[in-house]
């Protein structure tokens, strides 16, 4: 290692008025300059890194046609609920606004705040007619409420009560694969409709 060397403090003090040794404030000036550098050169990283991501976080999902990774993208979008949508896609059930989507999935305001930036609507048909009507619930009303309400035939409300008692709806989804529901149908209901739970047992109460 090699040895330093050492200036009496007359000849330091010299070097420095002469300009050939830099004074104790000249230093701590050039490493504040240094400091100050390092800080811009980390917070230029900064901003660079999230200009980077707010462009990555920028995205639309199109919501009759969007796929299970469109989906995954948004914040607390569960695999139930990715599943939910895709079935109703395949079944030909298109959605036309954020509310029914929000209905649909009876998602928290919170989220559906996030969402809202990163949806758009585009629709691959003719509209539907869709009647907002109070909610009916599929699986707690009586056969004369929902008769009233759905007003479908007896023969489609007997299947429907047949099969709720096997077993309640989950959601829209699972009541067009049960009773074969075409996807007119099932466009109809959205937003008109909820899914309660009933308690178990071989027969329906009139109404919860």
């Amino acid at each position: 290692m090699a040895k330093r060397q050492w200036l009496d403090p007359f000849a330091r003090q010299l070097l420095r008025v002469t300009g050939h040794l830099p004074s104790h404030k000249v230093k701590t000036h050039l490493r504040q300059l240094h400091q100050n550098k390092s800080i811009e050169l980390e917070l230029k990283a900064l901003k660079e890194k999230r200009s980077e991501q707010n462009i990555s976080d920028f995205f639309l999902v199109d919501v009759n046609r969007a796929t299970a990774s469109d989906w995954r993208q948004l914040p607390g979008c569960s695999e139930v609920m990715v599943d939910l949508l895709l079935k109703l896609q395949r079944g030909g059930v298109q959605l036309s606004g954020c509310n029914d989507l929000f209905q649909l999935l009876e998602l928290p305001k919170s989220l559906a705040e996030k969402w809202s930036p990163h949806l758009v609507f585009h629709w691959y048909g003719n509209s539907p007619v869709i009647d907002h009507s109070p909610l009916v619930d599929i699986n707690c009303s009586s056969l004369s409420t929902l008769k009233i309400t759905l007003k479908w035939p007896k023969e489609k409300l007997n299947r429907l009560n047949h099969e709720r008692q096997k077993r309640p709806f989950k959601n829209l989804a699972d009541l067009q694969e049960r009773l074969t529901l075409p996807p007119s149908t099932i466009e109809n209901l959205i937003g008109n409709v909820r899914f309660g739970s009933r308690p178990a047992g071989p027969k329906l109460p009139p109404g919860c």
